[in-house]
């Protein structure tokens, strides 16, 4: 339950946020970023845990489908977020417009 309460205040104190900053970039960038970022992440994990030789020689297994498509869904998610961010920012827009019309 505790878990719920900390990821609802997190997400709304910095959700908003990052909805806008990644609203300012196209969609296929923030998703195709966002899927080289994790594999990038991994890629460095694996080197500070059990060096370079370990990782590259299991590197490949990151890249079976089912982990591709993992992967995917998680870059959607980012890239949903940035899609509400981008229509909040042009909401904000419009509406300073109108104000100062």
């Amino acid at each position: 339950m505790s878990g719920e309460i900390l990821s609802g205040v997190l997400g709304g104190t910095f959700g908003y946020f990052i909805g806008k900053f990644l609203g300012r970039f196209r969609l296929w960038k923030v998703f195709v970023t966002t899927f080289l970022l994790v594999y990038v992440a991994i890629f460095m994990m694996g080197l500070v845990l059990v060096g370079f030789n370990q990782t590259a020689s299991r590197f490949h297994e990151l890249l079976t489908p089912s982990v591709v498509a993992i992967f995917c869904g998680f870059s959607t998610i980012v890239t949903f977020v940035a899609l509400v961010g981008n229509a909040a920012r042009r909401n904000v827009k419009k509406d300073d417009s109108e104000d100062k019309a």
